[in-house]
């Protein structure tokens, strides 16, 4: 398998998340830092959405309108206060990452009130297709019965909606997605980013709207280090104090959408010079 020359890699985070990614890439090519034709697209639930947009073509000029005049339909979901308890009692109870992973997956397949069926008409609404793009696209998720990471893609023998539904499909929100032997869950129970699963890349830019998951969650820094260890040139871009602010308290909120947008376009002005050089080099 050959060197990929660049990946682009879009973390999770729900809306607020999403809105900030949108932003940033907004930004960077007006800054004539265009990342939207990188070698490589990948994403993790919200991040795996603007991943396959670009993939299928989107334009981030187009797709920073949407967000900051609140053009694009977003799904509703109420992560309820208990739900948020069960998962962090998962995520805090113990040191180790792989433990941490196999209690989220437990939890995960507790969840029985909520058919597969109705994950995969929810999510496909959100699809601006419905097949994979040609440009290579990894979607992460993580099998809630074996604790396995993995990247799909358009080899992987399965539907986009599928595997979109798998990479979004968060504990105790939705129940895991069926793809063969497997169930797969979020992979954000294992990575906000997951970007030490896109090896042998010549140059990544990581967008992490959520540095580093709760507890035993590997950081995305700690993970971009992986890739520089391996040879690669990389560039981290998490939100500043004022992208958090304009956030707030719930990722799920769509009130905060275009302020979030506008964070992510203001950070991406200050630092193209930086992604430049890693990007252009």
């Amino acid at each position: 398998m050959g060197v990929t020359e660049t990946a682009l890699v879009f973390g999770g985070g729900g809306l607020t998340a999403y809105a900030w990614e949108v932003g940033v890439l907004a930004g960077l090519a007006q800054a004539s830092v265009d990342l939207s034709g990188a070698h490589l697209l990948a994403g993790t639930s919200a991040g795996a959405l603007l991943a396959v947009q670009l993939a299928a073509g989107a334009a981030p000029a187009d797709l920073y309108r949407e967000q900051i005049n609140r053009e694009r339909p977003v799904l509703e979901v109420d992560f309820t206060l208990a739900m948020t308890f069960r998962y962090l009692w998962a995520a805090l109870g113990s040191r180790d990452p792989r433990t941490v992973v196999m209690r989220l997956g437990r939890l995960a397949q507790t969840v029985r009130d909520v058919p597969e069926t109705e994950v995969l008409d929810a999510i496909g609404s959100q699809l601006p297709v419905l097949d994979w793009p040609k440009r290579p696209l990894r979607l992460f998720a993580v099998d809630a019965l074996t604790g396995n990471p993995t990247g799909f893609s358009a080899d992987s023998g399965v539907d986009l909606v599928r595997a979109m539904a798998a990479t979004c499909a968060l504990p105790p929100l939705y129940p895991p997605i069926t793809i063969g032997d497997g169930r797969w869950m979020d992979g954000g129970v294992r990575s906000t980013t997951n970007a030490d699963l896109v090896p042998g890349c010549r140059k990544v830019v990581v967008l992490a709207p959520i540095p580093k998951g709760p507890g035993a969650s590997p950081s995305a820094a700690d993970q971009v280090l992986t890739l520089e260890t391996g040879g690669a040139r990389t560039a981290l871009l998490t939100p500043d104090k004022a992208a958090r602010r304009a956030f707030g308290r719930n990722p799920l909120d769509a009130s905060r959408i275009p302020g979030a947008a506008q964070a992510g376009l203001r950070q991406a002005t200050a630092n193209a010079e930086r992604i430049h050089a890693i990007w252009h080099s």
